[in-house]
């Protein structure tokens, strides 16, 4: 559970809850140590679960090398490959 909540912007998706810079200002200003990106949106996206980990926050959801690795399907076959997975 969150200790508080904060207003990242408007109703709308596209003013709120895509707004990275937002969300990352919110984590310095509350000094919010992990974020849920919830599902789709932010929780696919590479460079804000960087920018998570280089704010010292933690990213609930693989980290920004796993989302790289296995967003791209033909090198996460050549992972599995090599893991023997697959």
């Amino acid at each position: 559970m969150a200790d508080e909540a904060v207003c990242v912007g408007a109703a709308p998706t596209s003013e709120s809850y895509l707004r990275a810079d937002r969300i990352l200002e919110a984590v310095k200003q509350t000094g919010a140590q992990a974020v849920h990106p919830g599902y789709g949106f932010l929780s696919e996206n590479t460079k804000f679960a960087a920018e998570l980990e280089q704010a010292g926050a933690v990213f609930i959801g693989p980290n920004s090398k796993a989302i790289l690795d296995m967003g791209d399907k033909i090198h996460s076959k050549k992972i599995a490959t090599e893991a023997k997975v697959l």
